[in-house]
């Protein structure tokens, strides 16, 4: 996962912990994920541009997330039991093949590419049920299909590293627990600026 988005994903687990009836025994868990998750994220802030003894800091925040995390993930896993409502509540993305089956993956629809800035293009996407990433390809000149990006964090959609004055095809498909993928979108074109 990006550095970037390590601190929102632990606060969203922080959260979920401390305040979910599920998991009254890991509320102080929970506060900690938090107070941590906060402290990485004013490192991880501090680090782009301070000194070496600054990243360093954030390395170690990062490691004492890290281990919280997994004290975390852990913890949800002995009271879930295999429960899949129980893991998906926790904000992690665990999964445990003993357990139920898993709810069957949603559907993406590509509507829409936007210029968010040079070399880059905004996905615009409609989004039903139980979807928890989107994958999405790019068209080559011959026809075939290349993965340029699997968006986790559905609300940040954007392609990076295209060729300004290009055009550009893609489509999309949804991917849930287990590797559920769906169909693949209607492809849709754009030039990047």
């Amino acid at each position: 996962m990006p550095e970037g988005n390590v601190g929102e994903y632990a606060l969203g687990i922080g959260g979920r912990l401390s305040s979910n009836a599920f998991f009254t025994s890991l509320t102080a868990l929970g506060g900690k994920i938090t107070a941590k998750a906060t402290e990485f994220n004013t490192a991880l802030g501090i680090s782009t541009t301070g000194s070496a003894t600054d990243r360093a800091h954030k390395n170690t925040v990062r490691g004492e997330l890290n281990d919280l995390l997994d004290e975390g993930a852990d913890g949800v896993d002995g009271i879930a039991q295999g429960n899949v409502e129980i893991l998906t509540a926790s904000g992690y993305h665990l999964t445990n093949p003993a357990g139920p089956s898993p709810a069957p993956v949603g559907t993406v629809t590509l509507t829409g590419l936007a210029n968010v800035a040079p070399t880059k293009l905004g996905l615009v996407l409609t989004i039903t049920g139980n979807v928890w990433a989107v994958i999405a390809e790019r068209q080559n000149a011959d026809g075939t299909w290349t993965k340029v990006a699997v968006f986790t964090d559905l609300n940040d959609t954007v392609v990076t590293g295209l060729v300004s004055g290009s055009m550009n095809t893609f489509r999309v498909c949804a991917m849930a627990a287990a590797n559920q993928t769906s169909e693949w979108s209607a492809p849709l074109s754009a030039i990047c600026t």
